[in-house]
């Protein structure tokens, strides 16, 4: 077996998530199996730089990407607003976890590439929707 077969394996054993409709909001993210407390469920989650942007100049793209960009990424009380290089094209499962009061995870940045990275605040059981405080972007 060659090497990339054997990180893909490993990526599919470090697989904790998939995409459901949610109670919360629309879609969400669910556990598939029981998840350990202080893991980072989206591990192999490639991350992506961010990059800070003014509404002013995101103003002449289409209604529904600015409709998409005001759902998935956080507009900061300046007006401004940090989308990754890759944009929404390369939205991973993390962006659809919802916000709670009662969160299960906590997002924090890593101190490297200006990205988030998430971890368990405790066991996440199976089937459980995994979810995050949105004011810990403020």
């Amino acid at each position: 077996m060659n090497q990339k077969k054997k990180q893909i394996l490993k990526n599919l054993k470090n697989t904790y998530c998939r995409l459901k409709p949610s109670k919360v909001e629309g879609v969400g993210v669910f556990a598939v199996r029981d998840i350990p407390k202080g893991i980072n469920p989206f591990a192999d989650v490639k991350n992506s730089k961010y990059h800070k942007f003014t509404m002013k100049e995101l103003k002449n793209l289409d209604k529904e990407v600015l409709k998409m960009i005001e759902d998935f990424f956080c507009i900061e009380k300046d007006g401004t607003v940090n989308i990754t290089e890759s944009a929404l094209n390369g939205m991973d499962i993390s962006f659809f976890a919802n916000n709670s009061e009662k969160p299960n995870l906590k997002v924090f940045d890593d101190g490297k590439n200006d990205s988030l990275c998430f971890k368990t605040m405790r066991k996440i059981k199976k089937g459980e929707e995994l979810t995050f405080s949105y004011k810990a972007y403020e």
